[in-house]
C-alpha cells in the first residue's frame, strides 16, 4: 500500500515543469499550485509534512464519495454516525500514508506526460487525467488514472488508479475482510488505533 500511494504522490502531485492539457484549466491551476506549496513547504520543514498534506492535498478529494465507494454495499448498512466517522478515520489513514509518501518521493521525479478525456456520463463534468511518470534511474514510466468530477464547484478526485491497482478497490478488499471480521464499528476502531500511532 506505501507503494501505492507513492506512485500516486510521484503522479499527481509533483507536476512542475510539466504543460498540461486537463480537462479544465481550474483543475490545472489547482494542482500546480498546490504542487508549489507542498514542495515548497517542505524545503523548509519536512517535520510539518502531515499538516501540509491534511491541509493542501487532500481537499482536493472527496471523502465520502470516495468512503462510500470503499464500503460498497457496507456503506447501506452501516449508521449516519459511523458513516461520518469512517470518513473522518479513512483521511487520517491517507494523511498518515500520503505523508511518508511524499517525503520519500519528493525530488525522484525526472518528467510527466499527461492527458485527460472527458466522461460522458449523465450528473456532473467527469474527466479521467492519465500521467507517465519518469523517475531518476529507472526506464519505464508509472502509469497513473486519476478519476475526477465537478463537484460545488470544485475538480474532486474520487479515485486513484496506478498500475492498473484502484485505490478504491484496494481497500475494498481490504476493508471487507476486515468487517467480516469485525463488524464495521471494528473497522472504524481499527482504523482509529492506527492512526493514534
Amino acid at each position: 500500500m506505501k507503494q501505492l500511494f507513492t506512485h500516486i504522490v510521484l503522479a499527481g502531485f509533483l507536476m512542475i515543469g510539466s504543460s498540461s492539457a486537463l480537462a479544465s484549466p481550474e483543475a490545472e491551476t489547482l494542482i500546480r499550485d498546490n504542487t508549489n506549496e507542498v514542495l515548497e513547504a517542505l524545503k523548509a520543514d519536512s517535520s510539518q509534512i502531515h499538516a501540509l498534506v491534511n491541509d493542501i492535498v487532500l481537499p482536493n478529494f472527496d471523502f465520502v464519495r470516495m468512503s462510500k465507494l470503499v464500503l460498497g454495499k457496507n456503506w447501506r448498512r452501516a449508521t449516519d454516525d459511523q458513516k461520518t466517522r469512517f470518513a473522518d478515520e479513512f483521511r487520517g489513514l491517507l494523511v498518515r500514508t500520503y505523508s511518508s509518501a511524499l517525503v520519500e518521493a519528493a525530488g525522484k521525479v525526472r518528467n510527466i506526460d499527461y492527458s485527460s478525456k472527458d466522461k460522458k456520463k449523465k450528473g456532473p463534468p467527469q474527466t479521467m487525467v492519465y500521467t507517465k511518470v519518469y523517475q531518476r534511474g529507472k526506464p519505464k514510466p508509472i502509469e497513473a488514472n486519476y478519476d475526477m468530477y465537478y463537484h460545488d464547484g470544485k475538480w474532486k478526485v474520487y479515485n486513484v488508479t496506478v498500475g492498473g491497482v484502484s485505490l478504491v478497490t484496494n481497500y475494498r478488499t481490504e476493508f471487507a475482510n476486515d468487517i467480516k471480521k469485525m463488524g464495521v464499528e471494528g473497522l472504524i476502531n481499527k482504523i482509529k488505533n492506527q492512526n493514534t500511532k
